[in-house]
């Protein structure tokens, strides 16, 4: 049974960090529509991961799965669906706990940093890349391994794999808009904006919308409402959400 339990949540970690294949993925979709106490942890997973995060930002995939096999064991005397529920409960409560605090704003008044970090966490032109594909004759191979690493915050790790790359590469455009952030991510806020100025003015306009989105983020987060709002509408109520400019269409 401990065994089963470890496969689950090495295979349900893997999941969340994009590390299937397709065919693997297959399964991971068969399981969870035909298996009940599957599909339960890994929507408990999913509840759960921001937790895990938040007192383990730095850990790596192994490390992470260690923490889970802890939460799930640390009384033997009580079984796995109740194992569960204890993972399920401390998320509602910090469900409960932030939602409190978010209504407890004023009605009129605006967090723009949240607003800031749920307009970033929508991973605006990258919603090819969450395809979890790992083939490898895949051609965009190349852009998905950079994006995963992105995601895991390894920035470096990004630039040097996307270095050698050129305008004669298929998916350039889609380099430049990897490159530009992670080179924000390391601090390089003016370079990562001359990127994106770039890909804004590409020939093909491919990710110009997605690199004005960007460019106004970066504003946003450097305080710069005005430049901010040459790409972004802001709301003027905390409920909305971040939007791109009209003009920018």
């Amino acid at each position: 049974m401990k065994k089963i339990e470890d496969n689950d949540i090495a295979l349900i970690t893997r999941y969340f960090d994009l590390d299937l294949s397709e065919k693997e993925m297959e399964a991971f979709d068969q399981r969870f529509q035909n298996d009940p106490d599957f599909a339960i942890k890994v929507t408990k997973y999913r509840l759960s991961i921001g937790i895990i995060k938040e007192h383990y930002p730095n850990q790596e995939q192994e490390q992470r799965s260690e923490k889970w096999k802890q939460l799930i064991s640390e009384n033997p005397s009580v079984n796995q669906k109740q194992s569960w529920k204890l993972i399920a409960a401390i998320a509602a409560t910090i469900v409960i706990l932030v939602t409190s605090w978010y209504f407890s704003v004023s009605s009129s008044e605006i967090n723009l940093k949240v607003l800031a970090k749920n307009a970033w966490d929508k991973n605006v032109g990258f919603s090819d890349y969450l395809v979890r594909n790992n083939v490898e004759d895949n051609p965009k191979k190349l852009v998905i391994n950079a994006f995963k690493s992105y995601k895991k915050k390894n920035y470096q790790s990004v630039l040097e794999q996307l270095k050698d790359l050129d305008n004669s590469y298929t998916y350039y455009e889609d380099v430049l808009l990897i490159k530009a952030l992670a080179t924000y991510k390391t601090g390089h806020s003016k370079k990562a904006l001359q990127i994106l100025d770039s890909l804004k003015n590409y020939p093909s306009e491919k990710l110009s919308k997605e690199a004005q989105w960007y460019m106004g983020l970066i504003y946003l987060d450097q305080d710069d409402l005005i430049a901010a709002k040459r790409y972004l509408v802001i709301p003027n109520h905390k409920d909305h959400e971040i939007q791109l400019s009209e003009s920018s269409y």
